[in-house]
Formats: C-alpha cells, sequence, structure tokens
C-alpha cells in the first residue's frame, strides 16, 4: 500500500473505533449503526487484500534457486558418469553428448537448462546399470526428471504471485475510493445532527474523520469545528 493509501485507511479505523467507543450514538439510530457495520467490513475486505498485496516472491524466488542448484549438480554427476562410461566403451558420442561444463549450466536460460536435464534423463535412462559403476545411481538418474519438473513449476508460481499482487494492488485502491465515498455520503450525513445536539462528540467525530499524514506530520480532511472542541 501506498503512505497515502495507509492514511486513509488509518482514518477509516479511526471512525469506527470512535463508534466502539461511543455506542450509545448508535443506541437508537439502526441506520447508523447499518452504516457502521458496513464501514467494518470494507476495512476487512481492504485488510485481507492487503495481505495478499504483501505477499511477496521472496521465498519463491529463493526456492528456485535452490531448486537450481540441485537441477545442475543432478545434471552434472549424471553427465559425469555418462563421459566415464563413453571414455571406457570408447563412444566419442556419449563422450560428446556429456561435455557440458558447470559454467555452462549456469548460463543457460531456464527452458535451456530443463532441456537439458531432460536430455540427460533419456540419454541415461538405458544405461543406468552400466552408470552404477560410475557411481551413478537410478535415483540420481530419476532426480534429472523430478529435479526439472520442480524447476520448470516454480516460474509459473512466481508470476501468479506477482499478478495476485498486482490485482490486490488494483482493487486496494478501489475498495478504498468505495469505502471513503461511503463514509462521506452515509456516515457524514447522519453525524451532522449531533452537531448542534452533542458538539462534544461531534468534534471528536470529526477527529476521527481527519486523515493524518504520517509522513509529512500534518492533518489534512476534515477538520472539526472550533464549537466542537473538548475542554
Amino acid at each position: 500500500m501506498t503512505r497515502k493509501e495507509i492514511n486513509l485507511l488509518s482514518m477509516l479505523k479511526s471512525v469506527v473505533q470512535f463508534f466502539d467507543e461511543n455506542p450509545t450514538l448508535l443506541s437508537d439510530k439502526p441506520a447508523l449503526k447499518a452504516a457502521v457495520e458496513k464501514l467494518r467490513a470494507f476495512i476487512a475486505e481492504i485488510e485481507a487484500l492487503e495481505q495478499t498485496q504483501a505477499k511477496g516472491t521472496k521465498a519463491d524466488t529463493a526456492l528456485k534457486a535452490e531448486t537450481k542448484v540441485s537441477l545442475m549438480n543432478a545434471i552434472l554427476k549424471v553427465y559425469a558418469g555418462i563421459a566415464a562410461h563413453g571414455a571406457a566403451t570408447n563412444d566419442t558420442r556419449l563422450k560428446m553428448a556429456a561435455d557440458v561444463t558447470e559454467y555452462e549450466l549456469k548460463k543457460m536460460r531456464d527452458n535451456s537448462l530443463i532441456s537439458e536435464a531432460r536430455t540427460g534423463y533419456e540419454l541415461a535412462l538405458p544405461l543406468a546399470t552400466e552408470l552404477a559403476t560410475w557411481h551413478v545411481s537410478q535415483a540420481d538418474i530419476d532426480a534429472l526428471d523430478t529435479n526439472s519438473a520442480a524447476y520448470d513449476a516454480k516460474d509459473p508460481a512466481i508470476k501468479n504471485i506477482k499478478a495476485r499482487s498486482a490485482q490486490a494492488t488494483a482493487d486496494i485502491k478501489t475498495k478504498l475510493d468505495e469505502s471513503y465515498t461511503f463514509t462521506k455520503d452515509s456516515i457524514d450525513a447522519m453525524m451532522l445532527p449531533f452537531k448542534m445536539t452533542n458538539p462534544t462528540a461531534y468534534g471528536h467525530y470529526q477527529n476521527a474523520r481527519t486523515i493524518i499524514n504520517t509522513a509529512g506530520a500534518h492533518k489534512k480532511g476534515t477538520t472539526p469545528d472550533a464549537s466542537a472542541e473538548v475542554k
């Protein structure tokens, strides 16, 4: 949320808090009470959206990096076995296919790395018995398949988080605008009679309705009437 949105949400919460602390103002005014509850529901929706917006991709990106390391290690181990088997059997094709360095793997784009892992898997699968001699187990070969699939799944997950966060950002703005307009058009109007009948309560309400710019340390928005100041 932006600083402006945070300040606006704080104001809306202050309005609800004002009525929670002054329940007698609502006792014989069901319409006003219903309006306050509607504002409370608005706030709950905004806070839920804020949680979605705040969910970052840092953890998922870190997991992707870990998965990439595991995938590269699996490729290098299997390729080392294939290269050794190729040398032992004088199979130039196998030696050339397995001639990939760690540096080259690090520089590969995601799709190329996944493709390399799957190529290695298909190459190693029929050689499982022979590769065991070179300390490459069936589990090592299977890791090429499972790790490449896990790595491939990370990008969509991260993109989905970013998309949900972007949508929540837009929804927060819409919901805040709706909440502010509702407060101004409904609650403010129903509180206006208190300006004459209970100026102290009205002054407290106006204080709650003030948007405090925490960054600039000044207030803006609704300003309490001088006649409503609490002595």
